[in-house]
């Protein structure tokens, strides 16, 4: 089953990032005080019902908006449908679409950095997730695009490999050690055709 973001779910991320931004520059606006010389807003967010929201209102909202907003796991479950995807791509030698799981791959992991870039590691300390993916991001993960983007089937294979260790190496970072990735034996997806010379559909 395709757990890719939806639209709605979309559209919750973005109200939730611009509740949430409005409330941190009232936060910091109010701790200014005098220096500042800015008010608190009054009306950030309309209501369906055309009224306004009042600062109280919006922190629940934001608390609302934090308890229906997907977790990590729902991203990571993403990131993984997609690499399996790639993988079978892959060895079909279907390099468009490869590359199109490889984005989708790289895109959801960043969508997991945002959601939670600071978790906490196994000993209780916080675990820089977003340093750990700009390194990931630019030694196995770029390595990779470079075999798809060249086309190299025994390239692709050990770019793979390689970059399901740096994977474990940050579920081991954030104190996860049992979630172990490995190379994909079933495709998750049988409705797309792997197949880079298929005629059908037209």
């Amino acid at each position: 089953m395709n757990k890719s973001i939806t639209y709605p779910r979309l559209f919750l991320i973005i109200v939730s990032a611009v509740v949430l931004g409005g409330l941190i520059q009232w936060r910091i606006a109010s701790r200014m005080g005098p220096v500042a010389a800015v008010e608190p807003p009054t009306a950030v967010l309309a209501t369906p019902a055309g009224t306004t929201m009042d600062p109280v209102a919006l922190e629940a909202e934001v608390v609302r908006l934090k308890g229906v907003a997907p977790s990590a796991s729902v991203a990571m479950a993403d990131v993984g449908f997609h690499f399996s995807n790639l993988w079978f791509a892959g060895q079909k030698e279907n390099w468009p679409l490869a590359t199109y799981y490889f984005n989708e791959s790289r895109n959801h992991i960043r969508w997991l950095v945002r959601i939670n870039p600071m978790p906490k590691g196994p000993t209780g300390d916080l675990v820089d997730l977003q340093g750990i993916f700009d390194g990931i991001d630019t030694s196995v993960l770029k390595d990779l695009k470079a075999t798809l983007d060249r086309k190299d089937s025994a390239g692709f294979a050990v770019a793979y490999r390689q970059t399901l260790e740096a994977c474990y190496s940050c579920h081991k970072a954030v104190g996860r050690p049992y979630l172990r990735p490995m190379i994909p034996t079933t495709s998750p997806q049988s409705i797309i055709n792997l197949d880079p010379a298929a005629g059908w559909p037209q």
